[in-house]
């Protein structure tokens, strides 16, 4: 608890949010439990965030973050094959009990939610970032990264259904899906 307590208190909060906004849901997961468990006062709470909903919109700005952090660490993958590899072993990770954004959605079904609207622009950037992976191939980019989207999320759905007890592929999915689309 020392080496806790000596840490950014905006970065504690975070920390716990996300801990248990992904384990437990949003509507589950009250401020009072983030402020104690994170060790912060009332006031430092709204000091770093004005609301739940600010605190919500930052911990979903983070996960993206992080994401694109993973598939860019050490270097961005040089092809589709490599993009894939590296969705796959994150979606196999121990921790990975589904797709966060996935996950928000279904919690808050309101397209126009600002939490289902970022969710959307989340999958849109991966969208883009699989479509342009997908430079080399004289196919329809777009509706085969969508496909191909289709089977990453799958594979975070069956995180979400089954926990860590399944391994889940999505390289030799994904490829069987790109292989349709080049003999189309």
């Amino acid at each position: 608890m020392e080496t806790q307590k000596k840490t950014d208190p905006r970065a504690r909060i975070l920390e716990v949010a996300d801990r248990l906004f992904y384990a437990e849901g949003v509507r589950a997961t009250g401020t009072e439990k983030i402020m104690s468990i994170a060790e912060v006062a009332k006031a430092t709470f709204y000091r770093h965030f004005e609301s739940k909903d600010a605190l919500v919109l930052a911990y979903l700005e983070n996960r993206d973050q992080a994401l694109w952090d993973y598939l860019s660490h050490p270097t961005p993958a040089e092809d589709l094959r490599e993009a894939l590899t590296k969705f796959e072993q994150m979606a196999n990770w121990p921790e990975i009990i589904g797709c966060p954004f996935l996950r928000i959605a279904s919690e808050y079904p309101d397209t126009a939610h600002p939490y289902h609207r970022l969710a959307i622009e989340h999958q849109n950037k991966i969208l883009d970032y699989l479509t342009d992976r997908l430079k080399p191939f004289a196919i329809d980019k777009r509706a085969a990264a969508a496909a191909i989207l289709s089977v990453i999320d799958g594979a975070f759905s069956i995180r979400m259904l089954y926990g860590n007890s399944k391994v889940v592929p999505i390289l030799s999915p994904a490829e069987a899906v790109l292989k349709s689309f080049q003999s189309a």
